[in-house]
């Protein structure tokens, strides 16, 4: 968690910079979808090898606040967890799990202006708090917190004018999301002499469309 929000305030800094250096400020809000896959760890030892796996597909809403050469976004969305340990004799289990999450995102962008519409690439960071975390039946579970994760983004968006001040954002990011608190604490209670064990990365597509006002 430390390790998260050092991160998210050096990022914080970067663009309080680019804020200051901003001609234009917009504000606006839509809908996004993250899938995010393969978030967990590998295990080994002789004659034995598993992995723990997990599938988070998101669906929510997002408001974002624009400057220039910076952009800072807030999220909120439901995700449809699948959990899944596979061992190397074929046995696998799944669990199903739906969480609430809070999300924050911090991007550096450079526009480029195309005639009637703008394009700009996109790289940073995000933070995806798990809020509450329920099994297949309903059931709270202990500390969703625990599952939080920090990311990394990069990809492209585009503005297209809309009337007046109204304009359409829309943007397509790939992330790679760091271990959990959880996975880690299992990995660090795992390793032992003679056994390997690795925390894997969340990887995975976002998409992004809303509405944005230039103020």
């Amino acid at each position: 968690m430390k390790k998260s929000i050092s991160v998210l305030a050096l990022l914080a800094i970067i663009a309080t910079g680019a804020f200051a250096q901003g001609i234009s400020l917009a504000a606006g809000g839509g809908a996004l979808f993250d899938i995010s896959v393969g978030s967990g760890y590998s295990a080994a030892t002789k004659g034995y090898s598993g992995t723990f796996s997990l599938q988070n597909i998101s669906f929510g809403g997002f408001g974002f606040f624009d400057a220039t050469y910076a952009e800072l976004d807030v999220s909120f969305a439901y995700g449809m967890l699948t959990l899944a340990n596979v061992e190397n004799n074929g046995k696998k289990e799944t669990y199903d799990a739906s969480a609430i999450q809070l999300g924050f995102s911090l991007l550096g962008k450079y526009p480029i202006g195309m005639g009637g519409f703008t394009v700009f690439p996109l790289l940073g960071a995000d933070y995806n708090m798990m809020l509450s975390l329920k099994d297949n039946k309903g059931n709270p579970q202990k500390d969703p917190g625990d599952w939080s994760q920090l990311g990394l983004l990069a990809g492209a968006g585009l503005d297209y004018p809309l009337s007046g001040a109204l304009f359409l954002r829309a943007e397509a990011l790939f992330h790679l999301r760091l271990a959990s608190k959880f996975v880690t604490d299992t990995v660090n209670s795992t390793k032992k002499p003679g056994i390997n064990v690795d925390t894997n990365l969340g990887v995975g597509p976002r998409i992004k469309i809303g509405i944005g006002y230039k103020l």
